[in-house]
């Protein structure tokens, strides 16, 4: 009998111990009945430990991979520079030789506090945002540079470097060079992740003064008074009736080849009121303070809002999203190159930079379109602008000595409607090429340039998911559009297939008829044209005949070329070298000369009077110093301050018994009529001053 019961007793072996532990439990021993509940708890204890661990081995936690802006993060923190170079070390000499050789001609008294609240003042106060990441020496030249011009009373720092902060000790900032004028203020960001170009637009957002100057850490601008000048001149919105603190638009440099490629980038629809252009920021550029706080208003209004990448990159919206063609002066920019290791932004492997810009570019002009084509007209202010954008300043390029700038009416470039002709005949979307000469423009900035692209923080996979949403959205906004008021015909960058390349490719297949020979020609320049000859600042480089600007095309009548000094200067002696067509210039009341001819014309350094023409004393000088080109030099006769002055009733009064003489701020060589040929400019001489 026990044979048959033993096979039962392993199974029945839980039953008797939980019988047993019951019984404990309600046992009449106090001892046992502890003990059974201790056993109880422990056996739960462990029961459920089991449990857990079971499920973690067959459910292991998924752990989200860090983002690639993390991860930058973490490999700035730990990045430490290599030695620099000897070439970099002599660049460096190089660099703080050329910034203390430059000194700015704007008096400081200007720039004091009643001076600068006063609205009479011909000046305005300016707040430098510098973008620094780990360009610790580029940082500290492009401060020491930016605060040895008088005008600059702010300078915010934003560190993009987290965990390596930054403290006002870390930067030494003087007065400006033969002044008392206290130094610029120095406020410092650092910033908790590398926001990049966002960085700048947050800076400024919070500068003290309204207009703000942008410098990334490896860029010299030699040109700071140019560029000052310039941006008062045609951009800072000051005098702008019923502005309301809402006028300018962006002053900024870069090179010629860039320039040339920018051009392409600018966008018009009369019927909506687009007219908008493209520039980056980080070489040298002012702007209006209000156009950073409105980004960052525009950022939130917009059908799609900018994504973390793509505000990383904001320099591809910020310009295009003003609505307004920005002014941008071509010239040899001045890297910086003065520290060992890999300190620059677009460097990043395995990913394609140039389709990351032309893909934001066609998003930021997508989302301008909509908005602008939704628009109410009683809507009002707009956070996208609809005013007509002014004319384009004739302003064109810095002197090389940052004393003065070229002038010309004359351009290579057609006005942005001249595309309207263009889209009518082929709808947007019809064509797509690429285009090799964008990508060697996009290397010939990068290859220096370090708030560019920002191509190691973007993932190209988000970046195309992202586009993706950015156009369902839109497309939405698109059948309401068409719903109630149908489709704006011309530019249509909502349409199928249309991309950056396609408007590019239209520009490059514009012509014009060809004067002498009949037929028609590129209205277009080439780019080996540009850099050798058409560049603006070709005229005004202090290589002599080394380097010459060429007009894309002969002058006609009433077109100039001239000079905007920085500060008044007497003009007595010029000496022009250029094209033989020069040799012709003649007194404003010498009608002799016919349409062949040129004459000469400036502005008083007050301003007042306007265009005034220019007698000469004698005849001009000529000097033939090639078969194309000839030295000439002409003497001007001054204009003096009367040397009377009347009172009412009472007569004439003597102030001076022959007048005094008046220094000018512009001078311009007007063309008598249509020339024969291209005209060519050298090299200036101002009686001894070159430029």
């Amino acid at each position: 009998m026990t044979e048959d019961i033993l096979p039962h007793v392993p199974s029945a072996l839980p039953l008797v111990v939980v019988d047993y532990l019951l019984g404990s439990l309600t046992h009449t021993s106090p001892l046992r009945r502890r003990t059974a509940l201790v056993l109880v708890l422990v056996s739960s204890f462990l029961a459920v430990r089991i449990l857990v661990s079971i499920h973690a081995v067959l459910n292991p936690p998924r752990v989200a991979p860090p983002s690639l802006w993390e991860l930058e993060d973490a490999l700035a923190l730990n990045y430490v520079p290599s030695p620099p170079t000897g070439a970099q070390q002599a660049a460096h000499s190089r660099l703080v030789s050329l910034i203390e050789s430059r000194k700015s001609a704007y008096p400081p008294s200007l720039f004091r506090g009643a001076s600068l609240r006063s609205e009479a003042s011909p000046a305005v106060g300016v707040t430098a945002v510098v973008l620094h990441w780990k360009r610790r020496k580029g940082l500290e030249l492009v401060v020491r540079h930016i605060t040895r011009y008088p005008f600059i009373r702010e300078v915010i720092v934003w560190n993009n470097r987290p965990g390596v902060d930054l403290s006002s000790e870390d930067l030494i900032i003087s007065s400006p060079p033969g002044s008392d004028l206290p130094p610029a203020k120095l406020r410092i960001v650092n910033s908790p992740s590398n926001v990049h170009d966002a960085g700048k637009h947050l800076a400024c957002s919070m500068a003290s003064f309204e207009h703000c100057y942008f410098n990334d850490d490896d860029w010299l601008n030699v040109y700071m008074d140019a560029t000052y000048t310039k941006y008062l001149e045609c951009c800072s919105g000051r005098g702008v009736t019923g502005a309301g603190g809402t006028g300018g638009r962006i002053a900024s440099n870069t090179l010629p080849i860039i320039h040339l490629e920018h051009r392409r980038w600018r966008f018009e629809h009369s019927g909506i009121g687009l007219h908008t252009g493209f520039t980056w920021l980080g070489t040298g550029s002012f702007a209006p303070r209000h156009l950073s706080r409105r980004f960052m208003q525009q950022q939130q209004a917009a059908p799609v809002a900018l994504s973390r990448a793509q505000s990383l990159v904001a320099d591809m919206f910020f310009s295009l999203w003003t609505n307004t063609y920005p002014e941008q002066m071509p010239n040899d920019l001045v890297p910086i190159d003065v520290e060992g290791g890999e300190v620059g932004w677009s460097r990043g492997e395995g990913v394609d930079q140039w389709a990351i810009v032309y893909g934001n570019i066609r998003s930021a002009i997508r989302t301008l379109y909509t908005v602008l084509s939704l628009a109410s007209p009683t809507l009002s202010p707009s956070l996208f602008p609809l005013a007509t954008p002014p004319a384009e300043s004739h302003t064109r390029a810095p002197c090389s000595n940052d004393g003065c700038l070229f002038t010309t009416s004359l351009t290579p470039f057609p006005p942005a409607s001249a595309l309207s002709t263009s889209y009518a005949l082929e709808p947007s979307g019809s064509r797509s090429s690429p285009s090799s000469r964008a990508a060697r423009a996009w290397r010939a900035l990068t290859g220096h340039h370090g708030g560019g692209a920002a191509a190691n923080v973007i993932d190209v996979r988000r970046a195309r998911g992202e586009q993706r949403a950015h156009e369902r959205v839109l497309r939405e906004q698109r059948r309401e559009l068409e719903r109630t008021r149908g489709r704006p015909r011309g530019l249509d960058p909502l349409a199928s297939g249309w991309s950056v390349r396609e408007h590019e490719e239209r520009w490059n297949e514009l012509v014009r008829p060809r004067v002498a020979a009949g037929g028609t020609e590129s209205a277009w320049p080439d780019e080996g044209w540009w850099t050798r000859n058409g560049s603006w600042h070709l005229a005004v480089d202090g290589r002599g005949t080394d380097t010459c600007w060429e007009s894309f095309r002969p002058p006609e009548a009433d077109d100039h070329f001239g000079l905007t000094f920085v500060k008044p200067r007497h003009v007595r002696e010029l000496t022009l070298v250029g094209s033989l067509d020069l040799a012709n210039i003649v007194a404003w009341e010498d009608l002799s000369g016919g349409s062949d001819s040129w004459e000469v014309l400036s502005v008083r350094g007050d301003g007042t009077g306007g265009w005034e023409p220019r007698s000469l004393v004698g005849k001009p000088r000529v000097k033939p110093l090639s078969s194309t080109t000839v030295s000439v030099t002409v003497l001007l006769d001054p204009i003096r301050t009367p040397t009377t002055f009347a009172v009412p009733h009472e007569g004439n009064y003597e102030v001076d018994e022959e007048g005094r003489e008046v220094a000018i701020r512009k001078l311009k060589v007007v063309s008598r009529g249509r020339k024969r040929d291209r005209v060519r400019v050298c090299s200036w001489d101002l009686d001894g001053w070159k430029v």
